[in-house]
């Protein structure tokens, strides 16, 4: 979910590096091209 607009959707990939890191509640970055959702990284916290 989008912290700043409260919109749910779905990464259409992960990069590799983040993939072991993400958990429930994490927060990550993530980069909208071409109307495509990309997770680019792990919020450490």
């Amino acid at each position: 979910m989008d912290l700043e607009t409260f919109e749910v959707f779905e990464a259409d990939s992960i990069e590799e590096d983040a993939k072991p890191k993400i958990r429930q509640g994490a927060q990550v970055e993530y980069w909208r091209v071409l109307g495509r959702n990309r997770v680019m990284r792990v919020k450490e916290q």
